[in-house]
């Protein structure tokens, strides 16, 4: 085991054997209170899973998450006391309070009512938060959520202290019969159901989405992710959990408080998923139970002992973090601890005890991929831009630029550093918006669609700097790549439908299938940042094919590579506009790489077309010579 591991341990040992001893001493002399301490878990689980999802897969940071469970909780009370209150009046009070079947399933179905209710008003709350700070990137929601929560709480105590005269309101004793189904199993029930849709989600090809933007925005967009989208799906999951847990817990006090709710309440909801790990489930729930009792036990603390609440609390949390600093379970799970148990134990299989390699560079590329087809017809224009210009203030970055591709054409854009040619490229596939200039895809206008649009339409790219999805395997990083054409959506992945199973099979098959192509197959379980130069340079191609491109754009993949891998990598270019019948354009500054493969090239400086022919045209452009050749390449 990791000496980290190991000491984790031991410290959790000598912290949490004691608080179990405490724990079950409590239990035996004093049930209720044991059985309060458990429900406080069940919701405080359920608080993290949701905020876990937001922060740890998704890497949006919330910090005002209380103000949607006191929402939940402020939503569930005043449907109870405006009309529950008045329908039980006329009711009979011995049915209502009875331990009948019929009293029983009335009191199920009426809190399962009032839970649904309070995850409605936090999701409405969280579309009109995250909706224009999630277009955002950054710590725009951050910021956004710690607003919301001060406005949430002041309009709250506003409203009690105009209708109620008083800074909480209270559940009339007409609704003490709600209190019966509010035990420790309902918020263990809901717990559950949270760790449910989240593990759900974020294990399926559609819920990749998360993680990968949180590794990569721009790179997430590029493979047809839309990323605002899916950081709003993580941010109202999180929310309407945090809503339901705000129902359970005011049910149980019956009192609706809003400084209940407050930024240290959102605080403490946001500690078990750093200490956790983000990013992992396993360790969210860990840190949650543990942080959960801990907060219990510092409050129980004698009188005298109470000022040092405070710098326990605190040493407690420094101690995790300097022995564990990413966390208790880092990024991973307690399904891969198991597996790093069978694998010292030896009961692996071959694959997964061979160390990274790297990938065979000489192996043919397979034949066999067959779901990348023909899109566009022999005498159609792929791409057509036309007098695209792009100013940054006072900067004209590129001017009346002018390109038009051919079906299965590999053509070269080529010129000195900072000429305009990468600023071209983030035209081309939605990252900047040219300031004049038309670009077409066949007849669709690609101006001021966002990159995901444009890769739907058929443009796929690399980047100069490679921009994988780093922490997550070969495997992964193609099968994100898949996303855009997949038909189920969010809810056959969390609820498992049939069909989800079905596409789900399909998706890890294509992957694989597509990672034979570059001969990565055989490191598809390695993490991408694990990889040798060169195969990450192919795997950021292979994640580029699997969105099904008519035309892809290859920004320098020769940058950095031997003279081997980048004889490999010619052959590899031309071999894939053959497959699949691709057209390329390629932004490259190797020369022999350029003239090898290239048909036609287009010649940048300054912004501006300085030329454009075949390769030997360009060899001897004056004009090339002089602004970037220097002099004529001697032929062999």
């Amino acid at each position: 085991m990791p000496k980290q591991f190991r000491n984790l341990l031991i410290v959790a040992g000598a912290i949490g054997i004691p608080f179990l001893g405490q724990y079950l001493t409590r239990f035996m002399t004093n049930p209720d209170y044991a059985r309060a301490i458990l429900f406080k878990v069940g919701l405080d689980i359920t608080l993290a899973v949701g905020l876990s999802l937001i922060i740890g897969f998704a890497g949006q940071f919330s910090i005002g998450h209380g103000a949607f469970m006191s929402l939940g909780a402020f939503a569930s009370g005043l449907f109870l006391t405006r009309f529950v209150a008045v329908w039980i009046q006329g009711a009979d009070p011995a049915f209502l309070d009875g331990d009948t079947v019929s009293a029983g399933l009335l009191r199920a179905g009426l809190l399962l009512g009032i839970v649904f209710i309070g995850m409605i008003a936090a999701v409405i709350a969280s579309i009109l938060v995250g909706l224009p700070s999630l277009r955002l990137r950054g710590d725009y929601l951050a910021i956004a959520t710690m607003g919301f929560g001060e406005i949430t709480y002041n309009l709250l105590l506003v409203y009690l202290q105009k209708n109620y005269f008083d800074t909480a309101f209270y559940m009339p004793m007409e609704l003490a019969f709600m209190v019966k189904p509010v035990n420790v199993a309902s918020s263990w029930i809901l717990a559950l159901f949270a760790i449910l849709i989240v593990r759900n989600l974020v294990s399926s090809t559609t819920g990749r989405a998360l993680p990968a933007i949180r590794e990569d925005e721009i790179a997430s967009s590029a493979v047809g992710i839309p990323t605002t989208r899916y950081k709003l799906l993580a941010f109202v999951i999180g929310s309407a959990l945090a809503g339901a847990a705000g129902v359970l817990q005011t049910q149980q006090i019956q009192t609706v408080n809003p400084a209940s709710f407050r930024f240290d309440r959102s605080i403490e909801m946001i500690v078990p998923v750093v200490l956790g790990g983000s990013g992992s489930l396993t360790g969210c729930v860990l840190a949650a139970g543990f942080f959960s009792y801990l907060l219990e036990w510092l409050r129980n603390l004698p009188p005298g002992a109470q000022q040092y609440r405070t710098i326990v609390y605190a040493g407690v949390l420094v101690l995790v973090m300097v022995l564990r600093p990413q966390g208790i379970m880092g990024r991973y799970e307690l399904a891969d601890l198991f597996a790093w148990w069978r694998r010292k134990r030896g009961k692996s299989n071959e694959q997964t005890q061979k160390p990274v390699t790297r990938a065979d560079e000489s192996s043919p590329l397979s034949s066999g991929f067959s779901l990348i087809t023909d899109r566009f017809s022999s005498d159609s224009k792929s791409l057509e831009c036309s007098n695209l210009t792009i100013r940054f203030g006072g900067l004209t970055a590129v001017q009346n630029f002018n390109l038009c591709l051919k079906p299965r054409e590999i053509a070269g854009l080529i010129g000195p550093n900072g000429a305009g040619k990468t600023t071209c490229f983030n035209m081309i596939t939605g990252v900047y918006r040219p300031t004049s200039g038309v670009i077409r895809m066949g007849d669709h206008s690609l101006v001021g669609v966002s990159s995901a649009g444009i890769n739907k339409r058929g443009i796929a790219r690399t980047f100069q700097n490679i921009r994988l999805f780093s922490e997550l395997s070969v495997l992964d990083n193609v099968r994100v790549a898949l996303h855009a054409h997949l038909k189920t959506g969010v809810p056959a992945a969390i609820f498992r439908s049939p069909s989800f199973y079905q596409e789900e099979c399909q998706a890890n098959d294509t992957a694989i299938e597509l990672l034979s192509v570059f001969n990565l197959q055989k490191v598809a379980d390695e993490r991408a940042c694990n990889l040798p130069y060169g195969d990450q340079r192919r795997l950021e191609i292979a994640r580029a094919m699997a969105t099904k491109p008519r035309v892809l754009c290859l920004d320098e993949p020769a940058a950095g590579m031997n003279p081997a891998e980048k004889r490999s990598l010619m052959d590899l270019i031309r071999r894939i506009r053959e497959q699949f019948n691709l057209t390329i354009l390629l932004i490259e500054h190797d020369m022999k790489v350029v003239m090898g493969v290239c048909e036609r090239i287009i010649v940048l400086d300054h912004g501006e077309t300085i030329a454009e022919g075949k390769p030997e045209d360009i060899r001897e452009n004056p004009k090339v010579i002089e602004a970037y050749l220097g002099q004529p390449m001697k032929t062999a």
